[in-house]
C-alpha cells in the first residue's frame, strides 16, 4: 500500500491548515492511514496499493505469469514490472530508475526488487527468518555531490539556537541546485572537520536537507580557514551560552523577536514578499536557511526545494516571488527595517526628507545609510510630526553596527531603492488624506498611491491638519475623531470621483 505525491502534498496542506502535525514522508502517512481506527479517515486519504502474488493455482509457472494474471483479474500491477535475463539487464534496470524515479513517477521508491522468476526455484531456494532467498532489495544509493565550502555562517532560530550553515558554491544535487547545507552544530563541524575552503561531498539521504557527509582532505591547499562559533550573538549582540552540543542566544527574547522582524519585513506594507508567511518564516529558521532579511534574498530554489514537504513548485513560487520584490519604492523599504516609532507616515516623512537632498534617478542603500548616520537631531526634528523621542530612536538604530551591516548585506543582495519620480498631478496638492474602513474598489496601498500621484498626502491620524477623512465600510475611531474635528468625511464613492475627475 502506498501514498502518491500529489496526495502526500494536498493532506500535509489540509493538517497545516487545522494546525495538526504534518508527515514527513508518504511512507509515514501511508501507514499511518492504515492503522487509523475510523475507516473514514483512512477512505478519504485516497491510498493505492500494487498486487504481486497469487496464493491460487491456476498453473502458473513463473513470477511474471501471476502479474499478467493478476492483471487479467482486475487487479492493480506495476506497469514498470519488468523481466529481465542476465545481470546486465537487472543493472541497467536499477540505473534507469535510479535517475529517473524523480520525474517519471508519481511515488516515492528507494530501490528495486529483484525475484527469482521461476516459482519452483524460488520456493526450493527457501527462507532465513522472514526473507526469501530468491528475492532481493537493490537499494539506490543517497544522493551525494562534490562542492566546496565557501563559508559558513551561523543561522539564529527562531529558539534562539544558533545552527552553523555551509555556503556552497552551487551544485546539483538529485535534480536541484544546492547552495546551502546543514552542519547541525559545532560539535559536527570539529567531528567532519569542515574548515572554509574545504571541498566536500554533501549528501541528500531520504527526504532530509542536503548536508556535509565527508570532507576530502587531501584536495586541501592548506588555504583552508578553521571556523569559530561567535562569542556574541549575530542577531542582537548578547552573549552566547552553550548548553550540551547547542549554543544559544543569552537573550531569551532573541528569536521570537527577530521572528516578528522578519515578518514584518515581508509584510504588505513592506516587501510584500506574498507566500511567505509566518509558518514557512519559521521553517526556514529551524532549518538554518535565513537568520536575517538579507538571507531571505540569498534563497535559491534548490535549497527550499531539498526541504522536506516542499515540492518544485511550491519552491519556485517563493523564490521567483523573492526575486520579483527585490526593487521597492524608498518609503517602503525605511518601513521595512522596522525602525521603532517609524511607522507608514513616518517613513513616509523620512523618505521626503532624503529626496529633498538627493537628486538621483534611483539610490543605493548606502547613500540612505550615511544620510542618516550622520543627520543630527535637529535635521531630523525639522520634519513635521518627527519629535525627539522618534529623532533619537532613528539616530539610535542607524548608529547600531549589525543595522549598518544588515544594511550592506541587503545592498550586496541586489536589492534596488526606487525614487519616485514625482507627482504627475498637482490636483490634491496641500491635501491630507486620513482612510478608515475597508475600501471596497481598490486595494488601500493603491488608494495611498493615487494621492501621492496627485500631489497629496496619505496620512495614518487624524488631526486638525487633516482635509479629508475617506471611510469605507466599518470604519473605525478615525470617523469619530474626524467628526469632534469637524473635518470633511467623504465615502468611497465621493472620493473616486475627486480622483477620476
Amino acid at each position: 500500500v502506498y501514498m502518491g505525491k500529489k496526495e502526500f502534498e494536498r493532506i500535509n496542506k489540509e493538517q497545516q491548515k487545522k494546525g495538526e502535525k504534518v508527515f514527513a514522508n508518504p511512507r509515514n502517512m501511508a501507514a499511518g492511514s492504515i492503522r487509523q481506527l475510523d475507516p473514514k479517515v483512512t477512505a478519504s486519504r485516497k491510498l493505492d496499493s500494487f498486487q504481486y502474488d497469487i496464493i491460487n493455482d491456476f498453473g502458473q509457472t513463473t513470477h511474471e505469469e501471476e502479474h499478467l494474471l493478476l492483471k487479467a483479474f482486475g487487479f492493480k500491477t506495476g506497469k514498470n514490472n519488468k523481466p529481465a535475463n542476465s545481470l546486465k539487464e537487472i543493472f541497467s534496470f536499477r540505473d534507469y530508475w535510479a535517475k529517473r524515479r524523480d520525474q517519471a513517477i508519481d511515488y516515492e521508491i528507494d530501490g528495486t526488487v529483484i525475484i527469482l522468476n521461476n516459482n519452483k526455484l524460488y520456493e526450493d531456494a527457501g527462507v532465513i527468518g522472514k526473507a526469501p532467498r530468491a528475492a532481493i532489495a537493490y537499494k539506490f544509493s543517497p544522493r551525494e555531490a562534490t562542492t566546496v565550502v565557501e563559508h559558513i555562517q551561523v543561522q539564529v532560530g527562531r529558539t534562539g539556537t544558533l545552527t552553523p550553515v555551509a555556503v556552497l558554491k552551487p551544485v546539483e544535487l538529485g535534480g536541484i541546485t544546492i547552495t546551502h547545507a546543514t552542519l547541525h552544530n559545532y560539535d559536527q563541524i570539529k567531528r567532519l572537520g569542515v574548515r572554509i575552503g574545504d571541498t566536500v561531498i554533501i549528501s541528500r539521504a531520504g527526504d532530509v536537507i542536503p548536508q556535509v557527509a565527508k570532507v576530502i582532505k587531501n584536495m586541501r591547499t592548506g588555504k583552508e580557514k578553521e571556523f569559530k562559533m561567535p562569542k556574541v550573538c549575530p542577531i542582537d549582540g548578547s552573549k552566547i551560552i552553550r548548553e550540551g552540543v547547542y549554543y544559544r542566544c543569552s537573550n531569551p527574547n532573541c528569536g521570537a523577536r527577530n521572528r516578528e522582524s522578519l515578518k514584518h519585513f515581508v509584510s504588505q506594507d513592506a516587501f510584500d514578499i506574498r507566500g511567505l508567511g509566518g509558518k514557512i518564516i519559521d521553517r526556514f529558521l529551524d532549518e538554518g536557511l535565513i537568520s536575517d532579511a538579507a538571507d531571505i534574498f540569498t534563497l535559491e530554489k534548490g535549497d527550499v526545494a531539498a526541504l522536506p514537504r516542499f515540492g518544485e513548485k511550491s519552491a519556485q513560487k517563493i523564490t521567483g516571488e523573492i526575486r520579483a520584490k527585490k526593487k521597492i519604492p524608498i518609503r517602503k523599504f525605511i518601513y521595512s527595517l522596522g525602525i521603532l516609532h517609524v511607522g507608514e507616515e513616518t517613513a513616509e516623512l523620512l523618505a521626503q526628507k532624503f529626496l529633498s537632498s538627493y537628486k538621483g534617478k534611483e539610490a543605493k542603500i548606502g547613500a540612505i545609510a550615511d544620510f542618516y548616520k550622520n543627520i543630527p537631531p535637529a535635521g531630523l526634528e525639522s520634519v513635521a510630526g518627527i519629535g525627539p523621542k522618534v529623532s533619537e530612536s532613528i539616530i539610535k538604530w542607524f548608529a547600531e553596527p549589525r543595522n549598518l551591516k544588515l544594511l550592506k548585506k541587503l545592498e550586496n543582495a541586489g536589492i534596488e531603492i526606487e525614487i519616485p519620480t514625482g507627482a504627475k498631478s498637482s490636483k490634491l496638492k496641500g491635501k491630507i488624506f486620513v482612510l478608515t474602513g475597508s475600501l471596497s474598489s481598490m486595494p488601500r496601498e493603491e488608494v495611498k498611491e493615487k494621492i501621492r500621484a496627485l500631489g497629496g498626502e496619505a496620512s495614518e491620524s487624524v488631526t486638525k491638519k487633516t482635509s479629508y477623512v475617506v471611510a469605507g465600510s466599518e470604519p473605525g475611531s478615525k470617523l469619530e475623531k474626524a467628526k469632534k474635528l469637524e473635518i470633511p468625511v467623504l465615502s468611497e464613492a465621493d472620493f473616486v470621483k475627486i480622483i477620476k475627475s
